[in-house]
């Protein structure tokens, strides 16, 4: 059950990124699988059947989304978020729970 809320945070993710009129490259889409697994893991059981908290970990993930593409505009990618967005937005937007 929790391996498809991680696969809803992916799609999430992409789909807000899209929506930025952006891609994720693969190796930005890795690092964030792996930041969405850890999250979710790290979730209690409570907070996992929480639905506030769920919906607490979309929008996370979306403001994460946001903040990448922040980053990679300030960089001129104006056409993909890349590991360094990832790397930048993880430093400056955590502690972002329940990821960091």
């Amino acid at each position: 059950m929790r391996e498809d809320f991680k696969n809803r945070l992916l799609q999430k993710a992409k789909t807000k990124a899209s929506m930025l009129g952006v891609e994720i490259t693969s190796e930005a889409e890795s690092d964030l699988v792996s930041f969405i697994n850890q999250g979710i893991d790290r979730m209690s059981s409570s907070e996992y059947d929480s639905i506030d908290d769920r919906l607490t970990a979309e929008r996370n993930i979306e403001t994460l989304i946001e903040s990448m593409s922040y980053s990679a505009k300030s960089r001129n990618l104006n056409e993909s978020l890349d590991d360094r967005s990832f790397s930048f937005a993880k430093s400056n937007i955590c502690p972002l729970w329940p990821f960091c």
